[in-house]
């Protein structure tokens, strides 16, 4: 039994991506469907996914809007065909950025079997029939609906948080930028979708309760105009319809991030966002539509039964055992054929000495010719495995010296920058926190720094402030004088002007005119020469000047004195604290270069270490690498030298073939079989000899297997055991979580339903 290699473990773990495949697959189906002509849906979708935002009629032939491809993913949208008691559609309304402003909630209740009345639980809140006349009466959560044999299709409203969040971000040359100022904008723009789930259950993983997310699959959809060139879609696809621009993405949101790597190394991503950029003339955009459903309503092949890898495990792990046993056994028969082999030897120099008495037992020669042709033929027939076991000996020895090899060059190399870095990085790590706790708030250090800085802080500041004072004077005085004389300036020539208007308005109404205009003018006009005339008079009285100089000259001393209290009462401890800091960081950068560059040279010095260690010649003359090729080079020796031992068997078989029905022939040539008996000694000597090469050849392989059976079938199963287990039992909990989730705005426990949702985000534009 040959060991599993990493394609066909592959192979068997290929439901791990299995969903996302499918996923994949409804995502092309989809964008396949937008080219065609996609079936209708209900009305009311088609209203939702228009709403205020209907584009204007165009030639269908060459532009596709929103609303088409809109109408057109709720077509496409591979989902399930099952049996359900409740349709759920839920519709949400969203900012541009993903932000949801309100939600709608379609819900239709099946009446397969005519009854008058239908029984139903929901949260939803603003109930309203919106297909027939049919009433319901209500008690808490649970309503009751009048069918008469109808079919129910009723609407609601509910704040509940949804079980995904649609965040739209926006990016203008590399910034980001707010949809708003975005409208209008040309350049580079990225527009990047995140999906978040929101909803948990708690599921028993590897018999441990863990909370899983519910999976659900999102698919989006925008039309983008033809200002938008070089477009580019990460996880999902791009089209070009006419004078459109079509994207759909995917994503996956609420796997765990084990199986996501699990995936990865399976070579198949599982997006959880959609990111699109292009190049923008004027941008616009009309609204992104979501489709989202569980990750269970989705159509895929995957099989999440664990029972027939926890079988293929088994029957590995009895294989191996096996192989090692049975390795052991062919050994053991090998040395029993060597063992005869030297036995058959002794008997042939009897034989050749005792030729003469031959004719008178020739019985007992047939017999033994008949035994020596069954061995020969058992021998033979192990010729085959022993060719497999040396084969498999071969390659495990160019599998080990291509290893040391390896091992050698990387050892030799250089390190990289990056390498450097990042050891650096390491060791500057360690030597921060040690400085880190060094300087920490109560220790000997941190108390003497920060007293020093307190107590210099104070006298300085208690020294400062009449030096303060003369500088605010300097720098502000003219300018806080100005300033104030300014206003109060203004506020004695508006009160003027307010006063010369109204009395402008007060003259006319007296005098009874109605040409409102022109005494709007003159009040105007008499109003800014009140405003001049008090402005001017204010600012050239030079008693008004001095009172401000004295107010202001009082108003800096006081500030210079509060300034040095404030500083001396509220900066102290900032001070102190920003010394330390500055001590620390100063000690933190110079522990951490000297600890870093220490660090590279130990690495370096490490690496030559072990080059040294498995180049250096040993007593037998061969170093670990030399040791390790002359290893190799003697195997594929031995292996092509099998074929010409394998050739040297089939000729004693037929030896012996010949001579046991040559029996009857000896019992007349007794004196011939005298001078050929020294003839089958010698061919039996080398009998023994190959016999011995097979033993020692046999013994080796049992070796070889055992290690094979310990080191790599063993450790194997046990990577099954550990992460890839691990990470499939979790996907199957996702998916048994997704199955789980049947409604958003409530259902009774024995109806059966189904979900999806629709998400509209507002269009972007700069009218």
């Amino acid at each position: 039994m040959k060991h599993l290699n990493k394609k066909e473990w592959k192979k068997n773990t290929k439901y791990i991506a299995g969903s996302t495949g499918a996923v994949a697959l409804a995502v092309a189906s989809c964008v396949a469907g937008i080219t065609g002509t996609g079936t209708d849906v209900a009305k009311h979708d088609k209203e939702y996914l228009a709403g205020d935002d209907k584009a204007s009629d165009t030639d269908a032939t060459t532009i596709m809007n929103t609303d088409d491809l809109a109408d057109q993913l709720a077509d496409n949208v591979n989902l399930k065909e099952k049996d359900v008691d409740k349709d759920e559609t839920v519709y949400v309304f969203a900012k541009a950025n993903g932000d949801v402003d309100n939600i709608l909630v379609n819900e239709t209740l099946k009446n397969r079997d005519k009854s008058d009345k239908i029984e139903d639980t929901t949260d939803l809140k603003d109930i309203v029939n919106v297909k027939g006349d049919e009433t319901f009466t209500q008690n808490g959560n649970k309503i009751t609906w009048d069918a008469a044999g109808n079919e129910i299709s009723y609407q609601g409203t509910t704040d509940k948080q949804l079980p995904v969040s649609v965040k739209a971000t926006y990016y203008l040359d590399g910034n980001e930028i707010s949809p708003e100022d975005l409208a209008g904008k040309s350049g580079k723009v990225k527009i990047r979708l995140d999906y978040t789930s929101n909803e948990t259950v708690t599921k028993d993983v590897n018999g441990k309760d863990e909370d899983i997310s519910v999976p659900f699959v999102a698919v989006s959809g925008m039309v983008l105009g033809d200002n938008f060139t070089n477009i580019q879609v990460t996880n999902g696809k791009y089209l070009a319809q006419g004078e459109s621009n079509i994207v759909v993405g995917y994503a996956v949101p609420g796997l765990d991030s084990g199986v996501k790597d699990a995936a990865k190394d399976l070579d198949t991503e599982i997006p959880d966002y959609v990111e699109v950029s292009a190049d923008v003339t004027d941008f616009s955009l009309d609204m992104t539509v979501t489709m989202l459903v569980n990750g269970s309503e989705m159509n895929y092949s995957g099989d999440l039964d664990l029972t027939d890898l926890d079988d293929l495990t088994e029957a590995l792990s009895s294989a191996g055992n096996q192989l090692a046993d049975g390795s052991g056994e062919l050994s053991d028969g090998a040395t029993q054929v060597s063992d005869g082999a030297g036995q058959l030897s002794d008997g042939a120099g009897q034989l050749a000495s005792g030729a003469g008495t031959l004719a008178d037992k020739m019985g007992d020669l047939t017999t033994g010719a008949g035994s020596l042709k069954e061995g020969m033929e058992s021998l033979s027939s192990s010729s085959g495995d022993l060719a497999s076991g040396v084969a498999v000996i071969d390659q495990s020895a160019q599998s080990i010296a291509n290893g040391i090899n390896t091992l050698d060059a990387a050892v030799n190399a250089k390190m990289t920058d990056e390498e450097k870095a990042a050891v650096q990085k390491q060791a500057g790590t360690a030597a921060a926190s040690a400085v880190e706790t060094q300087f920490a708030a109560g220790t000997d250090t941190y108390k003497y720094i920060y007293g020093q800085a307190v107590s210099n802080y104070t006298t300085n500041m208690n020294a400062a402030t009449d030096a303060l004072y003369q500088q605010y004077k300097a720098e502000m005085f003219d300018t806080m004088v100005d300033s104030a004389l300014a206003g109060k300036a203004a506020l004695a020539a508006q009160a003027a002007s307010a006063g010369a208007a109204e009395k402008v308005k007060q003259d006319a109404e007296n005098a009874g005119r109605t040409d409102i205009d022109q005494i709007a003018q003159e009040a105007q006009t008499a109003g800014a020469l009140a405003f001049a005339k008090a402005y001017n008079d204010y600012m050239g009285n030079d008693s008004n000047r001095t009172t401000i100089q004295n107010d202001v000259d009082k108003k800096l001393k006081d500030l210079a004195q509060a300034t040095t209290a404030g500083l001396v009462e509220k900066g102290s401890a900032a001070i102190g604290q920003s010394v330390v800091d500055a001590c620390k960081t100063a000690a933190s950068s110079a522990a951490s270069t000297a600890a870093g560059s220490a660090a590279v040279q130990g690495a370096e010095t490490a690496k030559a270490t072990i080059a040294s260690q498995i180049e250096a010649t040993q007593a037998n003359g061969y170093s670990l690498v030399s040791g390790a090729n002359a290893l190799a080079k003697g195997t594929s020796t031995l292996a092509g030298s099998v074929p010409a031992l394998k050739n040297g068997i089939s000729q004693l078989v037929n030896g012996a073939n010949a001579l046991a029905s040559g029996a009857g022939q000896l019992k007349d040539g007794a004196v011939s079989l005298k001078s050929g008996a020294g003839t089958l000694k010698t061919g039996v000597d080398q009998l023994k000899d190959g016999a011995g090469q097979v033993a020692d050849g046999a013994a080796t392989l049992n070796e070889n297997l055992v290690a094979l059976n310990d080191e790599a079938i063993k450790k194997m199963i046990s990577a099954y055991n550990g992460d890839v287990k691990d990470s499939v039992a979790r996907l199957q909990a996702a998916m048994e979580a997704a199955t789980e989730y049947d409604s958003f705005g409530g259902k009774s426990d024995d109806a059966a339903g189904v979900t999806k949702f629709i998400i509209k985000t507002a269009a972007i534009s700069a009218e």
